[in-house]
């Protein structure tokens, strides 16, 4: 992908989220129609509509969108495809429900580098703060309102000098212990927890408001591309929690394991 593809294609996942971002706030003033899907979590016509308007807003870019709310693809058609756009129409769903702060639109566009799928872009939006984040490959990481207010966005190039206290992003419903989360990464005596909904966990530790992410369930692809993206822009990775290897796409199941998302560079004697 050369330098215009590349700007174009940040251009169409930053109008997508936006324009989704919108629409979540406009529905989530009026009441919503709630259902439960067959694992138990709950999706609403908010996660719909917000699908409908991504799937439209990418359709010009002519690759495949893979979105929680859209229909699954085979993985022997998955594995076809050069690169494909992973959705999630609205991270945090029970957060927007409760109207809890920090629910997402994230996009992500995976391609596939020869070797293995990986994220080369990404755009987290938070509506509810007016917040959006993106970046990918040879672009950098940038931060600017949801509502374009004429200034240019700012770039993030947060501090490595970590010290500690650490602070942890973790989900409101993680189960694991401290140890499970951060054993072998960092010394679990330096570490606070917090909990954090959906993907804006990711944009905090890639803007140095917090060092750590750890799940130690399972989350979709969907729910961490486009955070993983930030992060890769930045020299990083989100990695497994178990191997410690950055994280792969396009699996059959597209379900990952316990992940952990750090920027401390020092191992657990520090």
């Amino acid at each position: 992908m050369d330098d215009r593809e590349r700007k174009q294609a940040m251009q169409w996942a930053l109008d997508a989220a936006r324009n989704a971002g919108r629409l979540l706030l406009e529905l989530g003033g009026k009441p919503l129609e709630i259902e439960t899907k067959k694992d138990g979590s709950s999706v609403t016509n908010a996660d719909y509509a917000s699908h409908k308007s991504i799937e439209a807003d990418l359709a010009p870019s002519g690759w495949p969108v893979v979105s929680e709310e859209g229909l699954r693809r085979p993985v022997s058609e998955r594995q076809t495809w050069q690169r494909f756009w992973l959705v999630d129409p609205l991270d945090g769903t029970g957060s927007y429900i409760r109207m809890r702060a920090g629910y997402a639109v994230n996009i992500a566009l995976i391609e596939h580098d020869g070797k293995e799928w990986v994220p080369i872009l990404g755009v987290v939006a938070l509506p509810d703060l007016d917040e959006v984040y993106f970046g990918g490959n040879e672009i950098g990481v940038f931060k600017d309102r949801l509502k374009p207010s004429g200034k240019p966005p700012r770039a993030i190039r947060a501090d490595d000098d970590a010290m500690p206290p650490f602070e942890l992003l973790i989900s409101w419903n993680e189960t694991g212990t401290l140890n499970d989360l951060v054993a072998g990464t960092v010394d679990p005596t330096q570490v606070r927890m917090r909990p954090i909904s959906g993907a804006r966990k990711f944009c905090l530790v890639a803007e140095g408001k917090a060092e750590l992410h750890a799940r130690s369930t399972g989350y979709f692809e969907w729910d961490c591309a486009a955070g993983d993206a930030l992060f890769r822009a930045q020299g990083m990775a989100v990695c497994d929690l178990i191997t410690g290897r950055p994280l792969s796409y396009n699996g059959p199941t597209l379900r990952v394991g316990g992940l952990i998302a750090c920027r401390i560079p020092q191992g657990p004697e520090q």
